[in-house]
């Protein structure tokens, strides 16, 4: 298999580009709309973010305040089974196991902007 040259790289860009125009104008004319259209924002999504149009946003990582509450929540929680300690199940989760087996839901995810 022989590598790309960089012609080939903008040969690819330029069909690209091409593709998007004609999946825009097809937008533009609320092609997107109709019962089987969904298929064209998803490509016209899926090629802008390929072109570098489109970024994606990174994601928010809470993990150090979910660690911080389970750590107060397991020292004062017990198994209701057979007493023992519960530890968190990993880094970031709101879960916790017995040492019997048991498993718990300490914590629960609060909703945003509802």
């Amino acid at each position: 298999m022989e590598a790309k040259t960089e012609l080939s790289f903008e040969v690819d860009k330029e069909y690209l580009h091409r593709q998007l125009v004609k999946l825009d104008d097809m937008i533009g004319d609320g092609l997107h709309l109709e019962p089987d259209g969904k298929w064209i924002s998803r490509d016209y999504n899926r090629i802008a973010r390929s072109l570098g149009y489109l970024k994606q946003s990174p994601r928010g990582s809470n993990i150090e305040e979910i660690n911080s509450a389970m750590s107060k929540r397991v020292a004062e929680a017990i198994c209701d089974k057979c007493g023992g300690k519960l530890t968190q199940t990993r880094s970031g989760s709101m879960k916790a196991i017995c040492e019997c087996g048991e498993k718990y839901t300490l914590l629960k995810r609060s909703r945003r902007g509802t």
